[in-house]
């Protein structure tokens, strides 16, 4: 009885790791090892509805009363992918990454959005913060990385539910893409 015991525990806690192991695969961008497009759009809703829900019942400033999003886009990425490969593309897009989740805190959440897209929250961060967090990514791409950002930010807002945060701030980016690349903008 206690040597099944022992091999019933084992087992279970191989089957435990596993289940981790495929929890982590439904999260995690493959490419990039950010999460994934899908968490971060559940993410987004969670932080959303903690920002209404604070809004509405007029609780003191407590975590989740506000955050920034940003979204960032590889300018030229196609150009760039057409003259190096896609290897190298996907290179890039892998240093990016890195250099993404090295550019804010431990408990910020960054993401993979999709293509040459990635989205970061800042964790109560109010737009001016958001801002300057912005800036200093941008700068600091400048530098250590081949390619160049276009960037929107923009703070999160009672009023706003995941899907019209994102639409604002995903629109502040098509501006920014379309009046020169290279840039932060702000949506308000």
């Amino acid at each position: 009885m206690n040597r099944e015991f022992k091999i019933l525990k084992r087992e279970n806690q191989k089957l435990k790791k596993q289940v981790q192991r495929l929890e982590k695969l439904t999260v995690i961008d493959f490419l990039t090892r950010l999460y994934n497009r899908r968490f971060f759009s559940q993410y987004l809703q969670k932080a959303c509805r903690e920002v209404k829900w604070t809004a509405k019942h007029h609780t003191r400033r407590r975590k989740g009363d506000y955050f920034s999003l940003i979204l960032i886009d590889i300018d030229d990425f196609k150009k760039f992918n057409d003259k190096f490969g896609h290897l190298f593309g996907d290179k890039i897009l892998k240093r990016t990454a890195k250099f993404l989740q090295k550019s804010v805190r431990d408990f910020d959440i960054v993401a993979r959005w999709g293509g040459e897209e990635f989205a970061i929250i800042l964790q109560e961060v109010n737009l001016e913060q958001a801002r300057k967090r912005a800036k200093i990514i941008l700068e600091n791409c400048r530098k250590n990385l081949p390619i160049t950002f276009s960037i929107s930010v923009i703070q999160s807002n009672p009023k706003y539910s995941a899907r019209q945060l994102f639409n604002k701030v995903d629109k502040t980016l098509l501006k920014a893409k379309k009046s020169g690349k290279n840039q932060i903008v702000v949506s308000k």
